[in-house]
């Protein structure tokens, strides 16, 4: 048997990776326009992620294969593991997802002019995470619902990566203007982040929906009063108050964002202290959704009946 901690570090990893690299690229590519100033470029960060990302995916094939024949990962049986990656759903599942984050590794490396390769890594990306459906509970689901439960993770899982990746572009651009001090570019940013809440209140909506409708599919939401008492009802209702937590942050910076720009409309006043204020709230947002990633990789591995 594999460590009991190194099966869940894997999965939050993996989750991590491409929750990170879908949605910054995707929001990158179509969100930030009025900050024009700002060039398309793939940074040193995004390559080591892309690159490290199909290694990931391999590790927890592997681990998860081990897990499943109680072994130790160095006493696997080759030929068995080959033919349950050939042969079953969460095999092919995991060898799609591998092809399709190496290929994007590679699109992001090679392909010029770099607008058209993060496009190209964002669909590939895109699909890599939607073969996530295809793994843990919604796997177990068979027929027609089985079907509707992995389309219903496809757009639980893009929502969220889209909503992380918002979270993710909008902290590195307010930590940069916290250094930066341009009062434009500041304007810039203010108000395509005022623009966005329309969009990031959609994204919520989908997530909260498609989440109510995991659980009923999972174990009834009948039996909430039942769940919340078990270790996974525990986990769950710890996600939904990190999730509350960062909705908290997103309408406390919105608030804030909203009141600065209708003072700007009679004059001009200082940006710093609410560029300071928004600084603080993105960060702490974004390490609540890294803790709602931990918990849903943990989750996935649990039982709500155990």
């Amino acid at each position: 048997m594999t460590a009991d901690w190194l099966f869940p570090a894997l999965r939050f990893a993996q989750y991590s990776v491409l929750l990170g690299l879908f949605g910054s690229l995707t929001f990158r590519l179509f969100g930030l326009r009025s900050l024009a100033a700002t060039p398309l470029a793939t940074g040193p960060a995004t390559l080591i992620a892309a690159v490290v990302a199909p290694l990931i995916v391999a590790a927890v094939m592997l681990v998860a294969i081990a897990e499943m024949m109680g072994q130790a990962l160095w006493d696997l049986d080759w030929t068995t593991t080959a033919s349950l990656v050939v042969t079953t759903d969460m095999g092919t599942a995991f060898l799609a997802r591998t092809a399709l984050t190496g290929a994007a590794a590679v699109s992001l490396m090679l392909v010029r002019p770099v607008r058209r390769s993060h496009t190209i890594a964002a669909w590939l990306y895109a699909l890599a995470l939607m073969t996530l459906a295809w793994n843990g509970h919604a796997a177990a689901t068979e027929g027609l619902a089985g079907l509707v439960h992995r389309i219903n993770n496809c757009l639980h899982l893009t929502a969220a990566g889209l909503w992380i990746g918002a979270i993710m572009r909008f902290t590195a651009e307010i930590i940069d203007a916290h250094r930066r001090h341009d009062p434009v570019m500041d304007d810039a940013l203010l108000s395509e982040m005022h623009s966005f809440r329309p969009f990031g209140l959609l994204l919520v909506g989908i997530v909260a929906f498609t989440g109510i409708i995991n659980a009923q599919m999972i174990f009834g939401l009948e039996k909430l009063d039942l769940i919340l008492r078990t270790p996974y009802g525990w986990m769950l209702g710890a996600k939904i108050v990190m999730v509350a937590l960062m909705l908290g942050c997103a309408a406390y910076h919105a608030n804030k964002i909203r009141q600065q720009l209708a003072g700007n409309r009679d004059t001009r006043l200082d940006q710093r202290p609410l560029i300071s204020a928004i600084r603080l709230s993105l960060v702490t947002e974004m390490l609540l959704a890294l803790g709602v990633i931990s918990l849903a990789a943990v989750i996935g591995l649990s039982s709500p009946f155990d």
